[in-house]
């Protein structure tokens, strides 16, 4: 019982933490990238391709097809 409530505390931790400073960083970086700005959208994004964010994974992609 404690490893299930230990389990769901953390994945609960996760969640929001993942909700915070990730979606902030990708929404300014989703923002450059819709307006043309891409070395401000790479600069945004990176961090997040680090951190293991598949969004920001794809969206970099992007960035590397239009060069």
């Amino acid at each position: 019982m404690k490893r299930l409530l230990l389990s769901g505390v953390l994945l609960l931790a996760v969640m929001v933490g993942s909700s915070g400073a990730f979606g902030a960083d990708f929404q300014r970086g989703l923002d450059a990238y819709n307006r043309g700005d891409y070395v401000a959208a790479f600069k945004e994004l990176v961090p997040l391709v680090e951190q293991g964010d598949y969004e920001a994974q794809f969206m970099l992609g992007g960035i590397r097809r239009r060069r």
